[in-house]
């Protein structure tokens, strides 16, 4: 135990400190059989054996004398494949979320949203959740770092004389980028012994770089690294990870990275970059909103920072499924020749006829002997134990592309299907939250770490391309992603299919894209990106109402979406109090009102809008423009016609008599 936390150990002192924890946790996951566990699994999940060699391309021999066959049918990795298939198929769907409701928020939640949609598509994000995944699924966890690299990016300027910016003089300033990287647990140094409801308040990484680029890095370290090597008798168990692997590695060395959050023992958290007990090779404050390191671990084991996976569950399945297959081949390859016995001194002499028939001549009749035969429970138990399998994973054979004789429908077939992917929820769940963490912790680094101005390509509705300069401050708005998990139907194929015609017969689907859209990736986006783009319309509008600004009906607009939203402009009473503002409103709305009257009713069809009948010439205006409403069973105007009944002929229209003049009226004054 230490007077000072380690974290807060000066540069000169804190590598030793780490490297303990580092040997620590390593003894720890030995001494527990954490470490053979995972490498047990990651052996049956690729068909290798205790040296590292691939097993399942041949049929290899066993016992004392060579005469067993090994068969390693791989039923463990092809579950395991499946549940990663429906963990993985769909791409994530971020949306951006803002503390506000302004036009300026939600312009900002777009371009964050074309932001991560940029890194899943040009710096492949997306193949980086599928390994973390994999890992999740094999070793009961995952690990992804988004590390912020100063030296990546474009370059915009170059450093002055002083090397006030890099440290080296005249070289050259980049925009910076986030580097990602992926980590089975372990390569993750974290402490055993955790509550689940809350995250490690520290994590070491370790990864594998080259020496000479490290030397290179770090001329002050330069001779120290060049001699460096962690490949003790100690540390041989760990260097190597899952299988001892052979060949000239000398080039590359383990490098440690420490990430503290900021807590009240370290409150402004701390980053190291260490190479073994002795070498620090950089030491500064934890620069992130919290640490870039973000997990997908389906189920903790309680008390503990592991991870749990339904994979170390079928291990002992596996292994008992590829002795029952190694059983059969052995007696079928030992006695598949046919043996025959005969009594001594029967004199066996076989003749050749034509033909290739041979006759056999013998005192006694040769008897064949049948040790072919395997017992019908062998195969019984074989097949009742690839079916456990099965029901351990959740992967059923609908989803294996085995369905049941007694499964026809396509929408059997579909529930069928969605219930595998109903039982992978956990898994799905964990994937959802390192997607939602790690778009965040994007976003979070941009708003920071994004000074420079910087482009990311941005694909428009009409599926080109375009660059959009931006920085940190164009995210300021935005505080949370979120990843919505689709319905399990979306996920599957045949959910999907069934999905897109209901739509269709629904008429909801307008143009052919939408329908493949619906149909490779079950999302409804299409479906409401025109409603979208019309909203921020009327927001925008709203707001410069408010302002005072100008806005203008077209019409093509939805116009009786576009009365609803600017009627809610003046939904309190202080605004309804401004009379400027009010009559701004009115004439507006006055505005799209009158598109629909004279806009040409084909145009407004092909809009899914009804056109509103002209005001026949000579009717009055319609309250607001200039004059007050009739009241109601008030007489006609002095000196028309009095109003005509309802039904009367044209005769007794033409002698309905005139109002009277004021001053035909008796007793006024103007008689």
């Amino acid at each position: 135990m230490h007077d000072t936390y380690f974290a807060m150990l000066p540069k000169e002192e804190i590598t030793s400190s780490l490297f303990e924890k580092v040997s620590n946790f390593y003894d720890e996951v030995d001494r527990n059989g954490r470490l053979a566990l995972w490498r047990k699994s990651h052996r049956f999940y690729f068909s290798l054996d205790e040296q590292g060699r691939h097993e399942a391309s041949d049929i290899n021999r066993g016992g004392e004398q060579g005469e067993l066959s090994l068969l390693k049918a791989n039923h463990y990795r092809n579950l395991l494949q499946h549940l990663h298939v429906l963990v993985t198929q769909n791409r994530p769907a971020f949306e951006c979320r803002a503390t506000n409701t302004d036009l300026k928020s939600q312009i900002q939640t777009i371009l964050g949203k074309n932001i991560l949609e940029y890194y899943l598509r040009d710096q492949r994000l997306d193949l980086h959740y599928r390994k973390v995944a994999e890992y999740a699924i094999v070793y009961g966890e995952g690990y992804l770092e988004l590390e912020w690299d100063k030296s990546r990016g474009d370059a915009v300027t170059t450093d002055d004389e002083e090397g006030t910016a890099t440290g080296v003089p005249g070289s050259q300033i980049k925009t910076g980028e986030i580097t990602s990287r992926t980590y089975d647990p372990l390569n993750v140094i974290r402490p055993c012994r955790w509550d689940a409801d809350s995250k490690p308040s520290w994590r070491i990484l370790r990864r594998w770089e080259s020496r000479y680029d490290l030397a290179a890095e770090h001329p002050e370290y330069a001779e120290k690294i060049l001699q460096h090597s962690e490949d003790t008798p100690e540390n041989r168990l760990y260097y190597y990870g899952y299988a001892a692997m052979g060949g000239d590695e000398d080039d590359m060395l383990p490098v440690y990275v420490l990430y503290h959050e900021k807590t009240p023992a370290c409150p402004k958290g701390r980053k190291v970059k260490f190479l073994g007990s002795d070498i620090c090779l950089s030491y500064e404050d934890l620069d992130y909103t919290e640490i870039p390191v973000f997990e997908m671990i389906p189920q903790f084991q309680h008390g503990t920072s592991f991870g749990y996976s339904v994979a170390f569950d079928l291990l002992c399945v596996q292994e008992a499924i590829d002795l029952l297959y190694s059983t059969i081949l052995s007696n079928q390859a030992a006695f598949g020749v046919q043996n025959i016995w005969m009594k001594p001194g029967s004199n066996l002499v076989p003749s050749q006829l034509a033909g290739g028939l041979n006759v056999l001549e013998s005192m006694e009749k040769p008897e064949p002997i049948n040790l072919t035969y395997t017992p019908p429970e062998i195969f019984n138990f074989l097949k009742g134990l690839e079916t456990l399998g099965e029901v351990l994973s959740g992967i059923n054979s609908v989803a294996r592309g085995q369905p049941e004789a007694s499964l026809k429908s396509g929408s059997a077939l579909a529930l069928v299907a969605s219930q595998a992917v109903q039982f992978s929820n956990g898994l799905q769940a964990a994937m959802v939250r390192l997607q939602e963490d790690s778009g965040t912790g994007i976003i979070n680094t941009l708003k920071t770490r994004a000074v420079l101005p910087r482009a990311t390509v941005v694909a428009g509705k009409d599926n080109r391309s375009r660059m959009k300069d931006f920085t940190g401050q164009d995210l300021r708005g935005i505080n949370r992603v979120v990843v919505d998990l689709a319905n399990p139907m979306s996920q599957t194929l045949s959910g999907r299919m069934q999905m897109a015609q209901d739509l269709l017969q629904s008429q909801q689907l307008r143009r052919p894209e939408q329908y493949m859209q619906v149909i490779t990736t079950g999302r409804l986006d299409p479906l409401i990106d025109d409603e979208t783009t019309e909203q921020l319309l009327i927001t925008a509008e709203n707001e410069a109402l408010k302002d005072g600004k100008p806005v203008m009906a077209i019409a093509v607009d939805m116009h009786k979406q576009h009365i609803a939203g600017h009627r809610g402009v003046l939904g309190s009473v202080e605004d309804r109090m401004d009379p400027q503002l009010a009559q701004r409103v009115l004439d507006h709305i006055q505005e799209h009102l009158n598109a629909l009257r004279q806009t040409d009713p084909a145009l407004l069809n092909l809009l899914g809008q009804s056109p509103i009948q002209p005001t026949p010439m000579g009717a009055p205006p319609p309250p607001g423009q200039g004059q007050e409403a009739p009241q109601p069973n008030a007489p006609p105007p002095q000196g028309e016609q009095a109003p005509i009944p309802q039904g009367a002929t044209p005769e007794m229209a033409a002698n309905m008599p005139q109002m009277p003049t004021p001053a035909q009226v008796p007793g006024n004054p103007a008689g």
